[in-house]
């Protein structure tokens, strides 16, 4: 312990933690589970949340219409860790058991965060002008409170609804194509509309459509 002391172990400290920045830099990196298994130890079965289907062959099926690697429609076991109440309700979905045997992990329909996120959030996040509490204690507490948890949902069910929003709904169209002859049958896919605001309760707990989440894209 004396050596982190020293001047030579304090440089050191630096040096890692530099490391440990650049390396979590971009959210990518947490696509992959060994990223994940730097910090958390994993009590999921891996092998039972693999993903379900190859990617896609043709515009009428459910199936990505790409694999990159490392597989962005894995489940990530890493995600179902540290948010425990969101897993359970997706896993309780059509999204995780299904006739058409595809099964679109956490990170195909949720941008997954980095390093970078991580220390913005719990050490720099500047409160009305000032340093001051954090969103990451808020969030941390409802890792582990469901009480916690219930008075985030709405808030972040919000900001995830906004931004599929202002993406026209991107990553739901990953599966869903609209030029597939499924998709067009239906008459109501001929509206201006994009997929989440008709479809904003398909994996977790209902949570009303907010009245200023189209007002603020």
């Amino acid at each position: 312990m004396k050596f982190f002391k020293t001047k030579l172990g304090m440089a050191a400290i630096a040096f890692g933690l530099v490391l440990i920045l650049v390396a979590g830099w971009s959210s990518t990196r947490f696509h992959r589970i060994s990223v994940c298994l730097s910090c958390h130890e994993i009590f999921e079965d891996f092998n039972a949340s693999e993903p379900m289907g190859e990617a896609s062959q043709s515009v009428d099926d459910f199936k990505p219409k790409k694999v990159v690697e490392p597989k962005l429609f894995h489940v990530s076991v890493g995600c179902a860790e540290c948010h425990a109440y969101p897993y359970e309700e997706y896993r309780e979905s059509a999204h995780f058991e299904n006739e058409r045997e595809v099964r679109p992990g956490c990170i195909g329909c949720h941008d997954s965060h980095s390093v970078k996120e991580i220390l913005m959030w719990k050490f720099f996040y500047v409160n009305k002008g000032g340093i001051g509490e954090s969103p990451f204690h808020a969030i941390s507490n409802s890792l582990r409170d469901i009480p916690s948890w219930e008075k985030l949902r709405k808030e972040l069910a919000t900001k995830v609804r906004r931004q599929m929003l202002e993406e026209d709904s991107a990553k739901c169209k990953n599966c869903h194509k609209t030029k597939g002859k499924w998709f067009n049958k239906f008459e109501v896919h001929s509206t201006e509309k994009t997929c989440i605001q008709c479809h904003y309760n398909l994996v977790h707990k209902d949570v009303p459509w907010h009245k200023d989440t189209e007002a603020k894209k």
